[in-house]
């Protein structure tokens, strides 16, 4: 009987200690995606006790790097997760043997294609669990933080990044990116945005503005976005012409992620209502708005523009106003001297 006992209780902690997840081997893309513990339900739900899981996420590509997010809810001290920057536990750690509650996401970045996920229970406390959203990037900024930089939409879609993605964005920078479709409209999908808070009404510090046209100015500003993740959601835009430009400012204190868009040409696009879509990405599934403008791009004219051509005009009345005087005080100096004596 005691014998019996103790090979039911071999079973059942054999059985408790395995992990249960869908898949341990898991290929990122460009598209935000998430795993989760057992029986997360976005923030609720509990999960197994005496877990031990692990899961290896690859990029798909020695270029690309991956971004993390990590929301966790996990009893203090036996509960435990860590995060590797490699393909095993023997890899350097982003973060390790992390317990407690996270109010907001946790961003970390690999420095290569990997990276490498542990979760650890014990048999007692059982919490929430951790949700960990990714996606697999390079720095897709070009050359559009040194000059003003065109980039032509095709039939394919095609990804802008802010500076040094997914890493952190640099200090003092000042970036700029004309999207052309030489064949229609340009259609953008925001895959992903982390700028350093500030009122959305301000946007005084970081920031990225999507504008419909080829220029920048208040009338055509479609979205302006200042806000840390997950609080803007993806979203997507089409453009009212050939044109979009994306402009980025960062200032020399905080940092976060940036963003990342795709871009592609849409020949086909003739409707301007605003609908809303819903994007099924397994395992992602979030909601993503629609945004188009009716606004005329030929009409924007920079208050600059506005301001030197008044400049501009005052200066000519002013020149032209002492020309005439001075030709009026030459004219009467000459009567003066040629008139006859008596």
């Amino acid at each position: 009987m005691v014998w019996i006992l103790m090979l039911f209780h071999m079973l059942i902690k054999y059985v408790s200690s395995t992990c249960d997840v869908t898949a341990q081997e898991i290929q990122a893309d460009s598209s935000l995606r998430f795993l989760t513990s057992t029986g997360y339900t976005e923030g609720s739900g509990s999960y197994i006790n005496n877990m031990d899981c692990w899961w290896r996420i690859d990029s798909g590509g020695d270029d690309l790097k991956l971004l993390l997010f990590l929301t966790r809810d996990l009893a203090c001290p036996g509960d435990k997760i860590s995060i590797y920057d490699g393909d095993s536990s023997t890899a350097t750690p982003l973060v390790s043997d992390l317990c407690g509650t996270s109010a907001t996401p946790t961003h970390y970045s690999t420095t290569q294609r990997h990276a490498y996920i542990r979760l650890v229970t014990d048999a007692s406390v059982s919490r929430a669990g951790i949700k960990l959203e990714f996606l697999a990037a390079k720095d897709y900024s070009g050359t559009g933080c040194t000059a003003s930089q065109t980039l032509i939409a095709g039939d394919n879609s095609n990804l802008l990044s802010s500076p040094n993605f997914p890493g952190l964005y640099t200090n003092a920078k000042t970036c700029r990116w004309l999207i052309t479709s030489l064949v229609g409209n340009v259609d953008l999908d925001i895959v992903f945005s982390d700028i350093e808070d500030d009122l959305p009404s301000r946007c005084d510090y970081d920031k990225y503005t999507i504008n419909d046209g080829n220029d920048r100015c208040e009338n055509n500003v479609i979205r302006t976005v200042c806000s840390q993740y997950p609080k803007v959601a993806p979203f997507t835009f089409t453009s009212s012409g050939s044109s979009v430009v994306v402009f980025f400012v960062s200032d020399s204190s905080v940092n976060r992620r940036g963003f990342l868009l795709k871009y592609k040409s849409n020949a086909t696009y003739t409707t301007t209502t605003v609908t809303q879509t819903t994007e099924s990405i397994s395992p992602l599934a979030t909601s993503s708005s629609v945004e188009k403008s009716n606004k005329d791009s030929n009409t924007c004219m920079d208050a600059r523009m506005v301001i030197g051509i008044v400049f501009g005009s005052l200066v000519v009345v002013i020149f032209s106003v002492i020309v005439v005087v001075f030709m009026i005080l030459r004219f009467h100096n000459l009567q003066k001297t040629i008139k006859p004596k008596d």
